[in-house]
């Protein structure tokens, strides 16, 4: 299901909105914000309103902003997240912010109606480079002063590498679904081994990649731990077919990084993983 829901907390106060840092994702399975109280690590508010299929995106994307109130209140922070198949690692040493653009056409064509952008990870020490249609990228910043666009694999990786997950020889496999495709990114040794997307036409190729990423990095199916987030329509089922080869698969639960509001009991834990885990990047 894909269906509109919104709540929030007693302590939001929007007079007090320009200490908040707002999060917003945008992808086809919809539009979500929420809003962090850096002062006390805690959301407060959440909201996710789904897309309508034979309706431009940018042309409801720009209605939700005239009409809901929470995106027209200053902020600390703005971050956006905004999913995309595409996106190539960098090592720092050898990038060059003036040409992002060399390293996407490197990896693909790269059309005139987008424009190309980077987030640094600063403990992997790599540029996480990434297209972004120019037509929302426009929209974003003539609603918001200064929007910070992320790539989804971001937050993963600096949240993981933060909090030194995988000291020693435990490995971690961490798989971000969408309808049509998956992240795969794997953490060992407190540091990032493998970061990958591959598409989804069958359950065969969700299971194919998967495996294949274990004979690859030659890793144990009764040792490793694999946690899934993402939103696709059989999810769980993706995830049930999983456990036939592996041992521990588990849906991701809400970042541990933060402090949440009872409210938050209800929310799809995996779907908006990635969402919730944006402030680690700042």
């Amino acid at each position: 299901m894909n269906e509109s829901f919104s709540f929030v907390d007693d302590s939001f106060d929007p007079i007090i909105s320009s200490s908040y840092y707002l999060s917003i994702q945008l992808s086809l399975d919809g539009f979500s914000f929420c809003i962090l109280d850096p002062v006390h690590n805690k959301y407060l508010q959440f909201q996710h309103l789904p897309l309508e299929a034979n309706r431009p995106i940018n042309e409801q994307v720009e209605n939700w902003f005239r009409q809901i109130e929470k995106l027209n209140l200053p902020y600390k922070k703005t971050l956006v997240l905004l999913p995309s198949s595409r996106g190539t690692l960098v090592p720092t040493p050898v990038f060059d912010a003036a040409q992002p653009e060399d390293w996407m056409r490197f990896c693909g064509p790269l059309s005139e109606k987008q424009t190309v952008h980077y987030n640094k990870i600063a403990m992997a020490d790599a540029y996480n480079v990434f297209p972004v249609e120019a037509e929302l990228e426009k929209l974003l910043k003539k609603q918001f002063p200064n929007p910070r666009i992320f790539h989804q694999n971001t937050p993963v990786i600096e949240g993981n590498l933060a909090t030194k997950m995988n000291e020693g020889n435990k490995t971690t496999l961490f798989i971000n679904l969408h309808s049509a495709c998956f992240d795969l990114l794997a953490f060992s040794d407190n540091s990032l081994k493998l970061c990958n997307n591959f598409p989804i036409k069958s359950e065969n190729d969700f299971i194919y990649f998967t495996l294949f990423a274990f004979e690859q990095l030659k890793l144990s199916p009764n040792e490793v731990e694999i946690i899934m987030s993402g939103h696709h329509p059989r999810f769980d089922a993706l995830g049930k077919q999983l456990s036939r080869y592996l041992r521990h698969v588990a849906p991701s639960t809400l970042p541990h990084h933060f402090r949440y509001s009872h409210l938050f009991r209800s929310l799809n834990a995996p779907r908006f993983y990635n969402l919730l885990s944006l402030p680690v990047c700042v």
